[in-house]
């Protein structure tokens, strides 16, 4: 290979690592934090908190609604009692009594939304446990496929590094150097040249520069100022 070729092969190895890395991190994670486990975990965590607050809602609910079935039981029996003989206290304690009657059938039916509503939640929670013990077992039986496919790509990536490795000191220093001060402009250093013009900015590459190209000496473009080669 020419010093040109060297070097766009190593921009290629190092993008293919690049990838590499990228693949093997989000196989990590998978194993480590399944996306769809990690989903039903905080579905299920969400529900159940809402079960358990809707279950203290419906216990004060239901203490309220003993305490004025309490006071309602009182009062009828006051105004049954007879001991009460004034028509206008008689009248006031009735309309105690209805309007009671009123807040407890309010409060009845308050509790009674209240417990439809701690019955769909209950199904929820367990609908979601059932889910999340699936998608556990599920994970827990692609682990060992993943854990390869990741121990390959590891592998790959070492062996695309060596390459890239013995690659770069194949490079002639000059080369070397032009690399280095072209990367830090562009993570691609090196554009191919087709048809005259650079790959990576299309501008045309000059006649002399050609000549370079052909000689195989350094040549970059007048463009973008990538280290250009003739693929």
């Amino acid at each position: 290979m020419t010093p040109a070729e060297l070097a766009l092969h190593h921009q290629q190895l190092r993008q293919r690592a690049a990838q590499l890395r990228d693949q093997a991190q989000r196989l990590q994670e998978r194993i480590a934090v399944d996306p769809e486990t990690e989903r039903l975990e905080q579905a299920f965590e969400n529900a159940e908190a809402s079960r358990r607050e809707l279950e203290a809602r419906l216990r004060r609910q239901e203490l309220e609604v003993q305490q004025q079935r309490a006071r309602l039981r009182a009062r009828e029996g006051e105004l049954m009692s007879g001991r009460i003989r004034n028509p206008t206290d008689l009248m006031k304690l009735n309309q105690e009594v209805e309007h009671l009657k009123a807040v407890v059938a309010l409060e009845e039916d308050a509790q009674l939304e209240l417990m439809e509503e701690e019955e769909r939640l209950v199904a929820e929670v367990a609908r979601l446990r059932d889910e999340l013990a699936g998608a556990r077992e599920r994970g827990a039986a692609a682990a060992p496929d993943l854990r390869q496919r990741l121990e390959a790509l590891e592998r790959e990536l070492s062996e695309i590094e060596e390459e890239a490795t013995r690659t770069w000191s194949s490079i002639p220093p000059e080369w070397q150097e032009a690399y280095h001060q072209v990367q830090r402009r562009y993570p691609d250093p090196v554009a191919g040249v087709a048809e005259g013009h650079c790959q990576a900015c299309r501008v045309a590459v000059t006649s002399r520069g050609m000549q370079v190209l052909r000689r195989a000496g350094l040549q970059l473009c007048d463009g973008c100022g990538r280290i250009l080669v003739v693929r």
